[in-house]
């Protein structure tokens, strides 16, 4: 299984000062911060309602009211970048990528009322959301954004490399498909090199393009949870945490194989 949708032992050790820091002030949590870290994962990957959240996790409303603190703080995004490293250092590489290869997919929206969607993606006929990622070559999503779908794919991608590339230290070459090439501009100021891939002149069909085909199967991994099937979010924050989450549902599960 591609997923961790309750952490073992071992894998919240991994991320439990993230959650739980140590000296936190307040008052005494009523719901274990490892039990609202499962029920979220449990949310994500099966596509639950808040209020149908099963009564071992506590009260949704509890969960619900932490979510969006934890969103508000950028926790999932750390706990992403943490078991990233963990599992390159795992595979005795550095902590940190020198590549990372970037790609977007568009989803269908799913919401009544307010929200950011907007029509987008091949032909702008989706209405929804645009997801980008950042792959390293292990095929770990190391930085991860959602936004509307109209802004073009190299849009979506330049926005989220002038955010990711300064935590990125280490990145010396970006990699995309030919639809990447409008990033040659940042390329250049942030002196990373920009490698497009293309298929063979002449040939038709799909085309597995390395290293790029990695970056799919992390989309086809993410797009097992139920909450990522569509786009129910009414926010551009919460589209991208529930990403994150999903992100480190599945680090977890490459950091304990």
């Amino acid at each position: 299984m591609s997923f961790a949708i309750a952490l073992s032992d071992e894998q919240w050790e991994l991320v439990a000062d993230l959650f739980d820091p140590p000296g936190r002030r307040g008052a005494p949590a009523v719901i274990a911060r490892r039990q609202m870290v499962d029920a979220m994962l449990f949310i994500g990957r099966t596509g639950c309602q808040w209020r149908y959240l099963p009564e071992r996790y506590g009260a949704w409303t509890a969960v619900w009211a932490q979510w969006r603190r934890w969103r508000a703080s950028g926790v999932w995004a750390r706990a992403m970048t943490r078991l990233a490293a963990i599992v390159r250092v795992l595979q005795d590489r550095e902590p940190g990528p020198s590549m990372v290869m970037v790609d977007a997919q568009t989803v269908k929206g799913a919401r009544y009322g307010p929200t950011f969607h907007a029509p987008g993606g091949r032909g702008g006929r989706t209405i929804g959301t645009k997801r980008t990622l950042l792959v390293e070559i292990l095929g770990l999503p190391v930085a991860a954004d959602a936004g509307s779908a109209r802004p073009h794919d190299v849009t979506a991608a330049r926005e989220l490399l002038r955010h990711e590339l300064p935590a990125l230290y280490r990145v010396r070459a970006i990699i995309g498909d030919r639809a990447y090439r409008g990033l040659a501009n940042l390329a250049e100021r942030k002196r990373v090199n920009l490698e497009v891939k293309a298929p063979p002149k002449g040939q038709t069909g799909f085309t597995p393009l390395w290293p790029l085909y990695k970056i799919e199967h992390v989309f086809a991994q993410l797009g097992r949870w139920r909450r990522l099937s569509r786009c129910y979010e009414g926010s551009e924050a919460s589209a991208r945490t529930w990403l994150e989450v999903a992100s480190v549902g599945y680090l977890a599960w490459r950091a304990s194989i």
